[in-house]
């Protein structure tokens, strides 16, 4: 039995609307729903371990539900819009399940049962041919009641056939539906706070006013890490970009903080994060979605990109997106145009709320002629226009490097720079050709707490001789002879 991913029942659940989502709760538990995230967490946890099937969530009575703002009622010949379809849909479903089962359960109850599918033929009237037929179907049904049949099979039988006739319209009705999930969700802005008090850095626009920063309430934000270091220059863009939507590349060498500062900063100010790692064989069905086969039926399936894209307060990273083809990267071209409204999988997709969107690898979208970054290719140029800024990831200063190692291994000050030293050493060879990758604070980081149960020749030996290229060996073992000091380092552990 394959295990329930729990996330991404709520996030579908929560696409359904509150409309649907009462609706099912009501059918299901017999009650109102009081909050609208615990609805929706019920509903999920029933999916995940009480085998609720989907379907019966999606086929409820939806409870309230309204018109979208924006939409025009259907007339005549002329052909209905996708706006007004949807909103005919959305009444003349609510009124259809309702009055199609008071009619099939029961004798009881009867005459209320003909007023509601009078009402639902004369709104029928008025649609367009495939919701006439839909309502001439259910009068001939209503002269058919048996009082004798099961209620509870009945319901669940008239679910499914309304269900079944709506599924034509069922991916163009969605048009809107992608609109405020962070209501349904429970997900917003809470608060907005200075830098220096979320990042522990005064950051200043040009005009020299204070900075502020959304911080949302996203359930899935990932965990900060409190010895991350920010630098000023780096969350200047990314605070701009905050306010102005626009999408960053990020380029550098390995080892330069490029994924880390994208999960921190969606730590930080309570977002969702999802990180989309891209290689060769990466297809656009791969991170927008392809159509398949659910409960029997054919239908659009969206994968990480398109459900992070609609899901508000969710920095995406597409990670190493130069390993890619540049034409199976095309399809992004649009979603990542301002104010993008694109058809894809059937519906309209349109960037939610709070949505963030970075790039990053080693080539700045260039490729690599060094060999250093081999199956890197260069990118259209179309694709790196969507991207506002790119920002170069370097190393940090040698002040910045030691309390960053500091902070992560509790090692000494003085310990910490004697080995960064050596690193900063061996960083310069790479200009000369004489080592092929710089090592990066990771392999400083992996050093030092091997010290605790290797020799210091061992723990540089596997910690940064091994994970280079082989011909960079000899260089990093010449910088071992010249830079470090077995007993100065035995000393300060």
């Amino acid at each position: 039995m394959s295990t329930i991913d729990i996330n991404a029942v709520r996030v579908e659940i929560s696409r359904l609307g509150s409309a649907k989502i009462k609706g099912a709760y009501q059918q299901l538990y017999n009650q109102p729903p009081t909050d609208m995230k615990q609805a929706i967490e019920r509903l999920a946890m029933s999916v995940a371990v009480d085998s609720l099937a989907m379907s019966t969530i999606r086929a409820a009575l939806p409870v309230g539900a309204t018109t979208p703002v924006g939409s025009t009622a259907p007339s005549g010949n002329s052909t209905t819009s996708i706006k007004a379809l949807e909103a005919t849909l959305n009444q003349s479903h609510s009124t259809a399940l309702d009055a199609h089962a008071l009619a099939t359960n029961a004798q009881r109850g009867f005459d209320d049962l003909v007023g509601q599918i009078k009402t639902l033929a004369d709104m029928v009237t008025n649609a367009d041919d495939n919701l006439a037929k839909l309502g001439r179907s259910l009068n001939k049904q209503m002269s058919e009641i048996n009082s004798e049949v099961d209620p509870v099979v009945l319901q669940n039988q008239v679910a499914k056939a309304v269900a079944d006739t709506f599924a034509p319209f069922k991916q163009a009705a969605t048009v809107e539906v992608m609109t405020d999930v962070a209501d349904l969700a429970g997900v917003y802005v809470t608060e907005c706070k200075s830098v220096r008090e979320v990042f522990g850095v005064d950051v200043r626009n040009a005009k020299g006013d204070i900075v502020g920063v959304d911080i949302w309430n996203h359930p899935n934000a990932p965990a900060i890490d409190p010895n991350f270091i920010w630098t000023e220059p780096i969350l200047k863009h990314l605070l701009l970009s905050q306010g102005t939507g626009e999408h960053l590349w990020f380029g550098g060498e390995k080892g330069t903080g490029k994924s880390e500062t994208a999960r921190q900063f969606a730590a930080r100010t309570g977002r969702n994060y999802v990180r989309i790692n891209f290689h060769k064989y990466t297809s656009a069905e791969d991170y927008l979605g392809a159509v398949g086969l659910v409960n029997g039926a054919t239908v659009f399936q969206p994968k990480d990109f398109l459900m992070a894209y609609t899901c508000p307060s969710t920095v995406i990273l597409l990670d190493e997106v130069t390993n890619a083809d540049a034409g199976e990267l095309a399809p992004l071209n649009g979603l990542l145009e301002p104010n993008s409204a694109v058809s894809y999988g059937g519906a309209v997709r349109r960037k939610a709320n709070g949505v963030m969107v970075f790039a990053a690898d080693n080539t700045f979208g260039n490729g690599d002629d060094s060999g250093r970054y081999t199956g890197t290719r260069p990118m259209n140029s179309a694709l790196v226009d969507r991207f506002a800024r790119v920002i170069t990831f370097e190393y940090l200063p040698l002040a910045k490097e030691v309390e960053a190692v500091v902070r992560h291994t509790n090692c000494s000050e003085e310990l910490a720079r004697h080995v960064l030293k050596a690193i900063h050493v061996a960083r310069s060879k790479v200009t000369t050709g004489d080592i092929v990758d710089a090592p990066s604070i990771r392999s400083v980081v992996s050093f030092i707490r091997a010290l605790a149960m290797l020799s210091v020749k061992d723990a540089w030996q596997s910690a940064v001789v091994s994970r280079q290229p082989a011909e960079s060996h000899a260089a990093l073992a010449s910088v071992f002879t010249a830079c470090i000091d077995p007993t100065y380092i035995n000393d300060h552990i």
